[in-house]
């Protein structure tokens, strides 16, 4: 049987005691986070939002933004 268990790394050596003292086999692997996954899902759909945005072409350079900042704040 194969039990996987998530847990945070302070608890490592832990784990490790109770496999020896019930006699398992316990290996360590770091699992590949994709940070998109453990994003809340309004700011994903702000990211969506914004390249939707960007591929209508709705957008403003960076040039332009810092243009208009300047303007607005006497810079």
């Amino acid at each position: 049987m194969r039990v996987v268990i998530e847990t945070q790394e302070e608890y490592k050596s832990m784990l490790q005691e109770i496999a020896t003292a019930i006699k398992a086999k316990i290996t360590f692997e770091e699992k590949e986070v994709d940070f998109w996954d453990e994003l809340p899902e309004h700011v994903k759909a702000g990211i969506l939002e914004s390249q939707e945005q960007f591929k209508q072409g709705k957008f403003s350079s960076h040039e332009e933004v810092m243009a208009k900042y300047k303007t607005k704040y006497n810079l």
